[in-house]
């Protein structure tokens, strides 16, 4: 399954769900974004490319 992690720094437990993500294995393929980081156009492009070919969406 493809997963997609977009952190946007609004999930208050954050924590949590990062240790239930640690627990999926290698099953899963989990790419993850960084919207606080500051990202280019370019950037932007591959992340709406990720979400949009991902099974699953989580935002943190």
């Amino acid at each position: 399954m493809k997963i997609f992690i977009l952190n946007t720094g609004l999930f208050p437990e954050k924590g949590a769900l990062e240790d239930a993500l640690a627990q999926l294995g290698t099953d899963h393929e989990i790419s993850r974004h960084d919207a606080e980081a500051g990202l280019s156009d370019d950037d932007w492009d591959h992340t709406v490319q990720a979400l949009v070919s991902a099974d699953r969406v989580i935002t943190l």
